[in-house]
């Protein structure tokens, strides 16, 4: 999109050159006209930029002037009409202008204010231009502002109703027929001495206590595998500690029946193997569970605590 206004900008200002050249020359005198405009569009090509050729032209355009006005009274001859082209440049001599009509606005200024014009007019093309630029518009920036307190709502005055305070209601007493039964009462006999004896109600069986076992868990026991020695050398290196709990099935040698499971893990699957191990290396040194004083075969849970030694 840039490169076609470019493109546009710099065809309109090569045709406002040739036009304004070609307008310069027609109002020279009849014998310069063809002339003045062949070397004019000869010293055009000469120009690098499409700015420097309006400059040229609008140099042209004061020449032309100059030349209408000083030609009647011009010295040199209209048959030299190439020596006019020089009047554009800052080293002309050959025509010599006398008889200078100093009216309220000069030529001199005259081309100054048209110059001016022209760059003033060039300098609004370029600022609409860039006016069409689309921009990215930058987000303000988010602001914090305080919000005000809601103010809280009175509380709603109580609701006048009737004064209960000298009523009196007056509920009349039920009445409720209750009808007579006849009832045996088995009087029991005399209390007995024992506290602790229990009185058989008659026509039902004697009732005997219930014995209570006394369970003691088992465990670990003597020999078991220290715990040291299935510490892992890696975990050692990583300071990686942990408790595991595990479960272990032994009959009442204190042997191991199945395999031990983990019930609770550390959190590191290494110290879990590990408890593992140490579980089935401690058969034959487990403690069993005991009933009334007799080992029995049993399930239980210990726990594993691999800690370093600081």
């Amino acid at each position: 999109m840039s490169q076609r206004n470019e493109r546009s900008k710099h065809t309109a200002l090569n045709s406002a050159t040739h036009w304004l050249i070609h307008h310069a020359a027609h109002r020279a005198p009849e014998t310069l006209s063809s002339r003045l405009e062949e070397e004019w569009l000869a010293d055009l090509e000469s120009r690098s930029t499409a700015l420097s050729g309006l400059r040229f032209a609008v140099g042209c355009c004061w020449a032309s002037l100059v030349i209408v006005n000083e030609y009647p009274r011009s010295r040199v001859p209209a048959a030299s009409p190439v020596t006019a082209a020089s009047a554009v440049g800052p080293a002309s001599g050959f025509f010599t202008l006398t008889d200078r009509n100093f009216r309220y606005f000069s030529l001199r200024s005259a081309t100054l204010f048209l110059i001016a014009g022209l760059h003033a007019a060039l300098f609004y093309g370029l600022i609409t231009t860039l006016a069409h630029t689309p921009s990215i518009a930058v987000p303000p920036r988010l602001q914090n502002q305080p919000v005000a307190p809601v103010p809280r709502t009175k509380d709603l005055p109580p609701v006048a109703g009737p004064d209960l305070k000298d009523w009196i209601i007056h509920v009349p007493k039920p009445v409720i027929d209750v009808p007579k039964m006849d009832m045996d009462v088995d009087v029991p006999g005399e209390p007995s001495d024992k506290p602790n004896e229990v009185i058989p109600e008659p026509g039902l069986p004697p009732v005997t206590q219930s014995h209570l076992v006394q369970r003691l868990a088992g465990g670990p026991g003597a020999g078991f595998p220290e715990t040291a020695d299935f510490y892992p050398s890696h975990s050692i290196r990583l300071a990686e500690e942990g408790i595991s709990t595990v479960e272990v099935c032994v009959d009442r040698r204190g042997r191991l029946t199945t395999e031990p499971t983990t019930l609770k893990g550390s959190g590191i699957e290494r110290l879990d193997e590990a408890a593992l191990k140490l579980a089935r290396a401690g058969s034959g040194h487990y403690r069993a569970t005991t009933e009334d004083g007799q080992p029995v075969n049993s399930c239980y849970a210990f726990a594993v605590r691999f800690q370093l030694r600081k």
